[in-house]
């Protein structure tokens, strides 16, 4: 799992210094880098899976897979890497994450940097690093779900070779069409997908072709029929079913609560913190005070170890960003000033101030 990371002049950071849990939360308001964080953690930990398992060509190196996949998941514009280098200073890009999987006795570091003239080719990294066993596995869930625009963004990426839906999205499909595998799960899994779809009474099952529909009792409804929250939902209990989220992987959702009731939303927390317990490592970004409150609940109670990353960017600065232990420390952060304005608001015109 990704043990640490140190991250220089990225985007709007200038430095990000931290290690991580096996719950890690990034909060912020919009335009902090939430999801660009997010992605070039993802990218990093995909380019490993997929130089792992390369079998078409064997000799190709792991620096140019990462830069291809850099390329293709944040899908920059002419001026290619270079565009991901922070604008505020001459200095380059710099990425060290440090990665350690016990179960599978693996350790090793990613090393790169690169600066603001570079296109598509980083220099500055490792020809190769160790391979991972099969099972790991890297999923990224992005904000917007993916089932019911699935052939258009196959086409548009596969078939037509054009921009707009990252690799981000085209991975997610990937791994969603997979049919559903028979093999041990944990019980923790088990029980995760038992509940998740009791959420919504029903399932997300694979029909022909690689589509989808949403089975509840007898009947069956079509994705573009299907509520925006219960294919939030199926994603997660798809990707259990059919074994690409196990206990072995590295999960990354981007505000994960999108489109869901603030009862799902909690209900989705303390399912992440069974795949936190079954040993699947969770990152995601939210702006959502629901999501923050409820795990702060429940790491408190089932004493799961989660770190939560606020960010703040200040006038004319660079993003600054402060490290809590969610179990004992409620972050600090405009979400939830926010949240204690609107009771003071509400508290005033209670007593007509």
């Amino acid at each position: 799992m990704i043990k640490s990371a140190t991250i220089s002049n990225f985007i709007g950071y200038q430095d990000f210094n931290f290690g991580f849990a096996p719950i890690n939360i990034i909060i912020g308001k919009n335009d902090t880098g939430k999801t660009g964080l997010l992605k070039l953690l993802y990218t990093c930990c995909k380019t490993i899976d997929t130089y792992s398992r390369r079998s078409q060509n064997e000799e190709i190196s792991f620096k140019k897979i990462l830069a291809e996949k850099l390329l293709d998941v944040y899908q920059p514009g002419k001026k290619g890497l270079g565009e991901l280098v922070n604008k505020s200073t001459k200095e380059k890009l710099r990425v060290d994450i440090e990665f350690n999987h016990a179960k599978f006795g693996y350790d090793d570091r990613l090393h790169f940097s690169f600066g603001d003239s570079t296109t598509n080719t980083i220099n500055d990294c490792q020809e190769r690093i160790k391979f991972i066993n099969d099972n790991f596995r890297c999923l990224f869930i992005p904000a917007k779900e993916v089932l019911t625009s699935l052939r258009a963004i196959r086409a548009t990426r596969d078939n037509l070779h054009m921009p707009g839906f990252d690799d981000t999205y085209l991975d997610l499909i990937r791994a969603l069409v997979i049919p559903t595998q028979k093999g041990n799960v944990t019980e923790e899994l088990k029980s995760v997908n038992r509940k998740l779809e009791d959420l919504f009474e029903g399932h997300i099952d694979q029909a022909v072709d690689d589509d989808f529909v949403f089975k509840k009792g007898n009947t069956e409804f079509p994705m573009q029929l299907t509520a925006e929250g219960v294919k939030k939902i199926g994603i997660l209990t798809t990707l259990i079913r059919n074994r690409q989220l196990n206990s072995n992987s590295i999960l990354f959702l981007d505000e994960p609560e999108t489109a869901l009731h603030p009862e799902a939303t909690r209900e989705l927390v303390e399912m992440l913190l069974l795949m936190a317990k079954s040993g699947i490592q969770i990152f995601l970004a939210t702006h959502n005070y629901f999501v923050l409150k409820q795990f702060h609940l429940s790491a408190s109670r089932d004493k799961v170890k989660t770190n939560c990353y606020s960010l703040t960017r200040e006038k004319g600065k660079y993003v600054r960003c402060v490290q809590y232990d969610i179990e004992k420390y409620f972050p600090e952060n405009e979400i939830t000033e926010e949240a204690v304005k609107m009771a003071d608001e509400e508290t005033r015109l209670n007593l007509n101030l």
